[in-house]
């Protein structure tokens, strides 16, 4: 195909400066491209591509007839994308995408009639239907909607690889739009600071679904990325060759050297972003199909016309066939990985252990927790902020953990979210990742990473694998630590589905309370509150014992020994530990007799205990650190409502609903007291009368 005279066709439309640029980047590309296409009548790379548009324009058309359910994000215009990457990738490299993600799917996996059938909705398909268009799983491949949402994860892997030494990349896809998201350089930096093996393909077709570039990038995209010394290389998709070369080259550095490399690609979408939504000059997309290297591949050439024609014709037949195929039993479907209990399931309490010989604070226990787990499974990593030695961590729970594991407990950035989605991506290749949040209240930077990923990993990708993630974090008041470091959200956590929130008390040997945390499969939200760290395991007063319902994250009952109660107490956390501690208080003031509960897993809430004790007391107080909007206690009498009816009465004792203050005097008006707590007993008790 000879070029000359079309240098500045494209300017006669009028195109924006950055598509009249990639105009002049496709002319000047494909005739290296020709070169390519001439020089062999069979070259993997191009047929990949083929079978990818084939794929892609039957799906189209389907969707189109309004025989899928849902959407779709072609990647027509694109498929050589993946299809250059597929012949640099080897077994146990792994790649993450996002929405546009069914190209770089058949590429890694060439499982394109799995793909057909996920995207129609059977029980043959990928993941059976449940993610469809764009949530795909393979052995070595995920893809999620969220944009950037999988970066840090294919981070985790990449550190995965990097620790096994295998010379294994992850090779991550985004769109240009997604340099909008914090998450892209929280990864990059943790990239570069880790030297992880780790190859980020940047896709820029110029639009953000349908706002151009220019609205929505500022600056240049490899400067972006170049900031953080990671290794910045530019290519596009006209010109096959040069592509070909730096990915290449960054797949070498990356197992070789473990370097990441940043490759920002221009490309060009011909498809509309979903269907029907494209707002794009006509001309402009004209123009570009036109100079598309696969529709030149099948245009000027035979033999890839002929192949093209019989990729189209199996995918036909593959619908057709899929088309046939049952749906998933939604029996399969709804499988639960939380430790819930069974209704009315027999309470067995039983005496808790005494105190060890050596009597240690919270704090020296939950070290001892971690650092027995570390040395038994070699697989598992310690992350977080300032955890490692001399300083051991902000409250001193990773001292000389550092010192013994070495580089699987590590130091992070201040990146709550990355450093999220890192311990997800270890829970992806099968590792225990603790994660510590320095502070609770900053767990709200890693709620996507929650939502998003883990907590919908085993059910979206149909069980295929479990995402068993433990994100540790302090919580509460007491400390004078102000508004930004004293919350309790419990309530923003209980409500996440497939996670499993655990609340830490000092009534029980952490090692004790926490042993069942190792058979989850589940991820686990850890609440450790900040005012038990320096607490020694809780003595009852005298009259008064300790038992446990021996279960795997159990309930704790402080009772008096002989006496029947007159009411039940139910708190948790820090809060179960002041209350305990004023039980002969509130024995002396309210004049009552309280039984105190103290679940440690809050989402799901072993009920059995709580119904045991309430069905003889008939009355129940909640004390809660947080605010009582929507709160655990809202959701225990809730469920008690529904089965004990108007038999019992409650009442909540809460933190105030505003910001907890620093001052000690305003601090203790701000959370529940005890006084608090024997005033709602009083008035239950006359409610009750």
């Amino acid at each position: 195909m000879a070029f000359s005279g079309l240098e500045t066709e494209h300017t006669q439309h009028n195109f924006a400066p950055a598509i009249s640029s990639a105009c002049a980047s496709a002319i000047s590309g494909l005739e290296a491209t020709h070169r390519f296409l001439r020089a062999s009548t069979n070259r993997p790379e191009i047929e990949v591509a083929l079978r990818i548009r084939a794929v892609e324009n039957a799906l189209y058309d389907l969707f189109g007839q309004g025989k899928l359910h849902g959407t779709i994000h072609t990647c027509i215009g694109q498929e050589f994308s993946g299809a250059i990457l597929a012949k640099h990738l080897r077994r146990n490299d792994f790649v993450t995408s996002n929405h546009r993600c069914h190209g770089h799917f058949i590429a890694a996996t060439r499982d394109w009639r799995g793909l057909i059938d996920e995207l129609v909705g059977n029980a043959d398909g990928i993941c059976a239907g449940i993610g469809s268009s764009q949530h795909l799983w393979a052995k070595n491949f995920l893809s999620n909607g969220q944009q950037g949402g999988l970066l840090p994860v294919a981070a985790g892997i990449a550190l995965d690889r990097k620790t096994k030494g295998n010379a294994d990349v992850v090779v991550s896809y985004l769109g240009e739009g997604t340099l909008g998201e914090g998450i892209v350089y929280e990864t990059l930096n943790l990239d570069s600071l880790w030297s992880l093996p780790h190859v980020i393909v940047c896709e820029n077709n110029f639009y953000s679904q349908s706002t151009p570039q220019a609205n929505s990038v500022a600056g240049q995209i490899a400067e972006r990325a170049r900031g953080f010394g990671v290794n910045t290389v530019s290519a596009d998709t006209w010109d096959l060759v040069h592509f070909d070369r730096i990915l290449g080259e960054a797949m070498d550095r990356a197992r070789s050297q473990s370097l990441p490399t940043f490759v920002t690609l221009g490309t060009y979408r011909l498809n509309p972003h979903s269907k029907g939504d494209d707002t794009r000059n006509p001309d402009e997309v004209a123009w570009f199909r036109d100079h598309d290297p696969a529709t030149i591949a099948v245009r000027e050439y035979q033999n890839y016309d002929t192949l093209y024609k019989e990729f189209a014709a199996e995918a036909a037949d593959a619908i057709a066939l899929a088309l046939t195929k049952p749906p998933l039993d939604p029996q399969h479907y709804f499988v639960d990985q939380l430790p819930r209990h069974a209704a009315d399931e027999p309470v067995c309490w039983q005496p808790v252990e005494g105190n060890p010989k050596e009597d240690r604070r919270t704090a020296q226990q939950l070290n001892g927790f971690y650092t027995s787990w570390l040395q038994r499974d070699q697989d598992a990593f310690f992350i977080g902020e300032d955890i490692e030695d001399p300083y051991g961590g902000a409250f001193k729970l990773s001292k000389g953990m550092s010192t013994a594991f070495g580089a699987r407990v590590r130091t992070t950035p201040i990146s709550e979210a990355a450093i999220a989605g890192i311990g997800i991506g270890l829970a992806v290749t099968g590792r225990r990742a603790f994660v510590e949040i320095m502070f609770g209240d900053f767990i709200t930077y890693a709620f996507d990473q929650i939502i998003n990923n883990a907590s919908k990993m085993f059910n979206m990708y149909n069980q295929k694998f479990s995402c068993p993630v433990i994100l540790r974090t302090p919580m509460g008041g007491r400390r004078g630590y102000g508004p930004t470091h004293s919350q309790s959200l419990e309530r923003f956590l209980i409500g996440v589905d497939n996670v499993c929130t655990a609340s830490l008390n000092s009534l029980g040997q952490a090692e004790t309370l926490l042993a069942g945390i190792q058979d989850l499969r589940c991820p686990v939200i850890l609440l450790e509150n900040k005012s038990d760290y320096t607490a020694r395991t809780f003595t009852p007063p005298a009259g008064f014992t300790t038992e446990t319902d021996g279960t795997l994250l159990p309930t704790l009952r402080v009772h008096a020994e002989h006496a029947r109660a007159s009411v039940t107490l139910l708190a948790y956390g820090g809060m179960a530990r002041f209350v305990a501690d004023g039980l002969m208080d509130i024995f002396d003031k309210a004049d009552a007799i309280p039984e105190l509960l103290v679940p440690v897993s809050l989402s799901p809430v072993n009920l059995n205990p709580i119904l045991d004790s309430v069905r003889r007391t008939g009355r129940l107080v909640v004390v809660e650190e947080g605010s009582r909007y929507g709160s655990v206690g809202a959701e225990v009498i809730a469920q008690l409502q529904e089965v004990l009816g108007p038999t019992f009465v409650a009442s909540r004792v809460s933190g105030k609903p505003m910001p907890i203050p620093s001052a000690a005097s305003l601090e203790a008006v701000a959370l529940p007291s005890i006084q608090d707590v024997c005033s709602a007993i009083s008035a239950l008790m006359e409610r009750a009368a």
